[in-house]
């Protein structure tokens, strides 16, 4: 790992960090430490974090991909190269829904909307 591997190694570290403080600071609010939890009970507050977590990294991950596709694209029935603008829906995931924006282009001749891919 270089340099910045290891920069960014160490401010993921640091980020998740906070964000398990933050959790336990709910949860004290929330009064989960009056008393001694149930362990499944502080495992699922963490691993809800973490599908939070996990859905924001799909959302940017596919906004990425997105922002990379051309601006316009071939028609897969007759060739005719089309527009291609974003579009949003959402999708369920493992970790629960994320709204993704993907790229669409739409064929008047062949009545067909497509989803270009590099």
């Amino acid at each position: 790992m270089d340099a910045t591997g290891w920069k960014r190694a160490d401010e993921k570290q640091r980020l998740l960090q906070r964000l398990t403080e933050l959790l336990v600071e709910e949860q004290r609010e929330a009064g989960v430490y009056t008393r001694v939890p149930h362990y499944s009970r502080l495992e699922q507050a963490a691993h809800a974090l973490g599908q939070e977590v996990s859905r924001l990294g799909q959302q940017r991950a596919v906004a990425e991909v997105a922002a990379e596709c051309a601006p316009a694209a071939a028609c897969p029935s007759c060739g005719e190269q089309h527009e291609v603008h974003l579009e949003k829906r959402m999708i369920t995931s493992v970790d629960g829904p994320v709204e993704v924006v993907e790229p669409v282009a739409y064929c008047r001749p062949c009545r067909r909307s497509f989803f270009p891919s590099a």
